[in-house]
């Protein structure tokens, strides 16, 4: 790297490469500093892009759709929201309400985000004010009954702005996971609990991760003697009115005090580093600055993927055919959908499908993966592929090019002095043969031959 970021911020950009800013200026957690750049996986290669509105550490970044990226948070130093636009780098944007360390910043809505921490800038215990990116902030008393742990550069997303974070009570020292729904907090029902501590301590908790293809998340605490807890949360029941399941393994040995981890695509859990503890399980007196070189691996046991429930939706199927045919017998009208309760989940998610899609027009994203569709539906691919098929009897890449097919013909009637490949681009073709390609099978017709058969009319 051109500068060091211990403490700074880690924040995936769209485009695939990642932002690094912030952190220690010195040896021994001492200032903060300016500088920040891009890391682009291809070329293994980083570059600079400026440096902050005020030097930071502490310091978290969220990635906004617009290619902005907003940024909060500091250590021993005032904390305000800044953002930063490619080509102009970072400027102030306002104050926020309260001072915090390791701010989390998630989306709560396509235009807007939520700011909040459990340690104000000095490390002392923060209260519940939330700020926003647009609008006042608002007090949420979860927060100041729960303390949210500090998490760097996790993935905590279950869904379309809606997240799991991992907290501890700050009275009983309970632990507890929040859910958070846009700007609605609530506590998760769980089974059972997680349990706080060990018969050798309190367990140090680290992040947590989450697994949206399985619906689980993860996390590792570690004792004084150097046990670990591994609790495995199965949040999938949440979405029909039940309990998030917990399970837990326990692991004896000398595993160090981490406080993050990775959770790769094989269910490898890779808990590395650390801070190190003696051999009488004491914290070393200068814990902060002698660290663990290990790095350790734990599988999980392989995880079904939610199953496509297509006994449940043949039966609804028969069921509306048998209604359908009474009620044109009876001369009844069907309930709308607005009137009908307890919908499959099938249905539900054939609707998300369709409004995410088509009112935020994801087709226009030439890269678009049906694995970014299920991400956002907090389901798997095989399901939305099998929704997708039942729907339309298509499969995914040929759904998206029908709505890029549309898109381009609407283009080329209220736009025609638009190019060719301008119209490719613009409705989320990857190049102008696969335009010219997908057309020509879905028309019959070249773009050229219809927009001249269409303006011709």
């Amino acid at each position: 790297m051109k500068y060091p970021h211990d403490h700074g911020f880690c924040t995936p950009l769209p485009d695939g490469r990642v932002m690094l800013g912030g952190g220690i200026a010195e040896p021994f957690g001492i200032g903060q500093s300016w500088g920040v750049e891009v890391y682009d996986p291809v070329s293994h290669s980083f570059t600079p892009v400026g440096i902050l509105d005020r030097k930071r550490a502490g310091v978290s970044a969220l990635a906004l759709p617009d290619g902005r990226v907003l940024v909060s948070g500091n250590w021993y130093a005032p904390d305000a929201m800044e953002i930063y636009e490619p080509g102009k780098g970072f400027t102030f944007l306002k104050d926020v309400t309260v001072q915090r360390n390791n701010p989390f910043i998630l989306a709560s809505s396509e235009d807007n985000a939520i700011i909040f921490s459990g340690l104000d800038n000095y490390g002392k215990p923060s209260d519940g004010t939330v700020d926003r990116l647009h609008g006042d902030p608002f007090y949420e008393p979860l927060l100041d009954e729960w303390e949210v742990w500090v998490t760097k550069g996790a993935d905590l997303s279950i869904g379309e702005y809606s997240y799991l974070v991992l907290a501890r009570h700050r009275e009983r020292k309970e632990i507890g996971v929040l859910r958070i729904v846009g700007e609605q907090f609530s506590l998760l029902e769980t089974d059972q609990p997680i349990p706080a501590c060990s018969e050798a301590g309190d367990y140090r908790w680290g992040q947590l991760a989450v697994d949206r293809s399985h619906r689980n998340a993860f996390t590792i605490g570690v004792d004084m003697e150097g046990n670990a807890c591994i609790v495995r949360i199965c949040y999938d029941p949440i979405f029909d009115g039940g309990k998030a399941e917990v399970a837990l393994t326990r692991v004896d040995g000398s595993f160090p005090l981490a406080d993050s981890f990775a959770l790769l695509p094989d269910g490898i859990i890779v808990l590395p580093g650390g801070n190190s503890i003696s051999p009488t399980g004491e914290i070393p007196a200068a814990n902060n600055f002698v660290t663990s070189r290990d790095v350790w691996a734990f599988p999980t046991e392989a995880l079904p993927k939610p199953a496509f429930p297509w006994p449940w939706v043949i039966a609804v199927c028969l069921l509306l055919l048998t209604a359908g045919a009474f009620f044109r017998r009876k001369g009844v009208r069907p309930a709308s959908v607005e009137e009908t309760e307890d919908l499959p989940t099938s249905l539900q998610l054939s609707e998300q499908l369709s409004q995410i899609i088509e009112k935020e027009e994801l087709f226009k994203q030439p890269d678009l993966r049906i694995s970014d569709i299920a991400s956002r539906l907090a389901t798997n691919r095989t399901y939305i592929s099998a929704i997708i098929k039942s729907l339309s009897g298509e499969n995914f890449s040929n759904m998206i090019n029908g709505y890029r097919v549309r898109y381009a013909q609407k283009l080329m009637k209220t736009h025609p002095d638009m190019s060719v490949t301008e119209i490719a681009e613009e409705s989320g073709f990857s190049s102008r043969s696969a335009f010219y390609r997908n057309f020509k099978e879905m028309t019959g017709l070249s773009p050229t031959e219809w927009k001249k058969s269409a303006l011709s009319v």
